[in-house]
């Protein structure tokens, strides 16, 4: 599980608009959007979101890591450091498409992907690494701290809109 407040960090990392907002105000700038333009939000606050969540893990098992400062970083998102000096970089991928990863291979076929765990099985490419962190686990934490009954068709408060004819 995904602590909400990564969630929120990431939107304010990746937004400068909400660099500084609450989870409240952050929450309430992605109301009423539409949900085709929602999944486009969703889909990069995944992204910087894996991110984070990747380094913190590396943290727990000793190796210094850092994400880039800016989240469109050309060709790598996170540095691995070791006695202070930048030892490699990864490119962070959250999704379920092999043709992403592909797509993504073929635009740098240096530097190594760490991808989510869905997508990273099908490969047997040393140069791409399963993250041990799965894409729905990652999707689900960004929609339920910003957006659950907006995006999820499934979630209670959406059947019971749709049964009674709310719109969303």
């Amino acid at each position: 599980m995904v602590n909400p407040n990564l969630v929120f960090d990431s939107v304010r990392r990746g937004y400068n608009a909400l660099e500084h907002a609450s989870n409240d105000e952050i929450t309430s700038y992605f109301e009423g959007l539409e949900p085709d333009v929602m999944m486009g939000h969703i889909n990069n606050i995944k992204g910087i979101l894996f991110e984070q969540v990747y380094v913190d893990q590396l943290a727990e098992q000793g190796t210094h890591a850092e994400v880039f400062e800016f989240t469109n970083h050309p060709g790598a998102d996170v540095s691995i450091f070791e006695n202070g000096e930048t030892i490699n970089e990864l490119e962070m991928v959250a999704t379920d498409s092999v043709s992403y990863i592909n797509s993504t291979f073929a635009e740098n076929p240096d530097i190594a992907i760490v991808a989510t765990s869905e997508v990273a099985s099908v490969f047997e490419s040393e140069m791409v690494i399963d993250s041990g962190i799965e894409n729905i686990a990652l999707e689900n934490a960004v929609t339920e701290a910003l957006v659950e009954d907006i995006v999820n068709p499934l979630s209670p408060v959406s059947v019971l809109g749709w049964l009674i004819g709310l719109p969303f």
